[in-house]
């Protein structure tokens, strides 16, 4: 494929592409766990309070603060409402969608009373991320179209025909070329110009165009976890851990655009009616991480705590095919077949560093603020001496779009006997660098509450946590026009936990 296809179609924001992109490593690197219903209720924030199983995503140090030994075990149900805004119509989606968020054993064991007090080993599995949702979009324009980013590439490329024709430009241009949507001009000069069928055909564009999306992801990315800590002299609590991640991404994906000429039309003729590409993609990865965390007891009141978190070393397998479709006034019909592109890549996600301080009332409450910092833009793919793919351009764009984010979270729990209330607010920061086309923000607040009965032997809690997430899709490349997506997503969290 030529470098300049790789390119021009790798850096449309937010489009489907056969090339990897920041839109890949972002999707990796925001690691958002779900977890324990207690855990969720607070907004993930437990990383100087320590003795939550799913806060070891955060700082694994939390282990040594446990005495028992525990299991626990979590299912949530989780819906994202979507709303497009597109060329002044509106569409909406949503879904269900039930999971399993966490399971978790802790063995704590006791050690020695002047020294290292316990010594306490985990094995947890947590859902961090869920890709279900749905989307659809709608609306008419008169002057833009999706075939402009291909005439694009061809003409940029000085495109010689036999390459066109033979799929040399693959996952758009050969495939319009292939179902009769683009055609080519020579002017006196003889230069050859590659322009839509329609023009090289009757000279004339499209009196309107009327374009739809239609789009579909499922999957999740999840994390196994082993951790090992301890308690020295109940002053010190320090826990080092291995994750490792699985990634399963599923994405359907049908752009149509439909035709409309002013004046008399020849229904013998070759006026297009309707275009449209059809594009499904499955991605499958595994990596692994490490991390590493201190929480320091200044009094019965106060602790601090902080984490390293090393970058997620990912191998991903992907499978991209891609087909084609036109109609003619005529009757006529054309398809592309299938293009179907299997390849592998790596991808290094950026490191993570973690601050927090807990206040305790007393065993009765409980609260704790987090600070989290991750460069989003220091993300890597497949940055090896020895890769047979040449990355530079797309870490480039990594490295152009995305910013460093400053995360912030904030969670509290009241005991009342056996009752236990919590609520928590998360900050995401927008990983966006404003400095980029059309400045999207896609900060988001999440807030959460919840409670449970915690008796001496077993615990059962629920949560809930709702945000909503403003995103900008640009289509394709060259369209003016950009859409708007709002997407709420709603989680209800239950968790039983045993102790002894």
């Amino acid at each position: 494929m030529k470098k300049t296809t790789l390119l021009v179609i790798g850096l449309v924001f937010g489009g489907l592409i056969n090339a990897q992109n920041f839109t890949d490593a972002l999707r990796y690197s925001e690691m958002e766990t779900q977890g324990t219903a207690r855990y969720t209720a607070m907004g993930g924030s437990f990383s100087a309070l320590g003795g939550e199983v799913s806060a070891l995503s955060k700082n694994p140090a939390g282990i040594g603060i446990y005495r028992n030994s525990e299991f626990t075990f979590s299912t949530a149900f989780n819906t994202i409402d979507t709303e497009s805004r597109y060329l002044g119509e509106t569409r909406s989606d949503g879904g269900l969608n039930f999971n399993i968020p966490n399971i978790s054993y802790v063995g704590s064991y006791k050690g020695d009373a002047n020294s290292w007090k316990n010594y306490s080993f985990g094995l947890s599995y947590n859902r961090i991320t869920t890709f279900n949702e749905e989307s659809r979009l709608a609306g008419n324009s008169t002057n833009s179209t999706i075939i402009n980013d291909y005439l694009d590439i061809l003409n940029n490329d000085n495109a010689v025909v036999d390459e066109v024709s033979s799929f040399q430009y693959p996952f758009g241009p050969s495939e319009a070329w292939d179902v009769l949507m683009i055609d080519t001009l020579t002017n006196n000069s003889g230069q050859l110009t590659y322009v839509p069928l329609s023009v090289s055909f009757y000279g004339v564009d499209p009196s309107n165009i009327e374009q739809s999306r239609a789009s579909r992801t499922k999957g999740n990315q999840s994390e196994t976890a082993f951790t090992f800590g301890g308690n020295y002299q109940d002053r010190w609590f320090i826990g080092g851990g291995i994750g490792f991640q699985r990634v399963r991404f599923d994405r359907e994906y049908t752009y149509t655009e439909r035709y409309t000429f002013d004046g008399i039309v020849d229904p013998n003729e070759f006026y297009v009616t309707e275009y449209s590409e059809e594009i499904s993609q499955l991605i499958l990865g595994t990596g692994v991480n490490f991390k590493f965390g201190v929480i320091y007891r200044f009094s019965d009141a106060f602790r601090l705590g902080g984490a390293i978190h090393s970058p997620t070393y990912f191998g991903f397998s992907e499978e991209f095919v891609y087909e084609s479709n036109s109609k003619f006034i005529n009757g006529s019909a054309e398809n592309s077949g299938e293009s179907i592109s299997d390849f592998d890549y790596r991808l290094r996600t950026p490191a993570r560093f973690i601050g927090s301080l807990a206040y305790l009332f007393m065993n009765k409450a409980a609260i704790n603020f987090e600070y989290e910092f991750v460069d989003y833009a220091t993300a890597k793919l497949n940055d090896s001496q020895n890769s047979a793919f040449d990355y530079s351009p797309q870490n480039e764009g990594i490295e152009s779009t995305l910013n460093s984010a400053h995360n912030v979270r904030l969670g509290a729990e009241i005991k009342e006997g056996p009752f236990v209330f919590r609520g928590g607010f998360k900050y995401s920061d927008n990983p966006f660098n404003s400095s980029i086309a059309f400045n999207p923000n896609e900060n988001r607040k999440t807030y959460s509450l919840g409670g449970g009965y915690r008796s001496k032997n077993y615990n059962i809690d629920v949560a809930y946590s709702t945000f909503k997430r403003n995103s900008l899709d640009q289509i394709y490349a060259s369209n003016p026009e950009v859409a708007s997506i709002e997407s709420r997503e709603h989680n209800l969290v239950f968790t039983i936990g045993w102790r002894w």
